[in-house]
């Protein structure tokens, strides 16, 4: 982790300005949030359980009501097919991002007939889809002093 001189100068008034947001990536996709958010993930998160406790530790913007931090703009990023490029991420040093997992939640069965063309069978389809739902505990970004603790800090004059 690399402190710059302005980052050393604004950090301390970030972290001291209460609520904190952040919007977290998870699967590339950005969630703004707060502390006591609760967030529907779009997907079923397998192998967690009710009561689990998750850390987020990919995000591109950590703010409060005055002061904004983003991730910093690069020359390198990381494509993933022909079109998109992965989004740049703040260190994860930075900060803390708590989630706990309330439960599962499932929409209701659907069924959908298909058909193909010129063609008299009729095939139904049911669907029911699973979703994840989270509470956002903490969202905490780290002090000045607390980040000079830690190993691998370089401060740049």
């Amino acid at each position: 982790l690399i402190l710059s001189k302005s980052l050393r100068a604004l950090l301390p008034s970030l972290s001291a300005q209460q609520p904190h947001y952040i919007t977290a990536h998870i699967h590339r996709f950005p969630y703004l949030l707060t502390a006591g958010d609760i967030l529907r993930l779009p997907f079923h998160l397998h192998g967690v359980s009710p009561g689990d406790v998750l850390r987020f530790n990919r995000a591109s913007i950590l703010g409060s009501r005055d002061y904004t931090l983003k991730a910093g703009l690069g020359s390198h990023s990381e494509e993933y097919d022909g079109k998109r490029r992965e989004p740049r991420y703040v260190d994860e040093r930075l900060f803390e991002c708590r989630v706990r997992v309330m439960g599962v939640e499932s929409q209701p069965m659907s069924v959908k007939e298909k058909t193909k063309r010129r063609n008299r069978k009729v095939k139904t389809v049911r669907s029911k889809h699973k979703y994840t739902v989270c509470r956002v505990m903490e969202v905490r970004v780290k002090g000045l002093d607390e980040l000079m603790q830690e190993k691998g800090v370089v401060v740049l004059e």
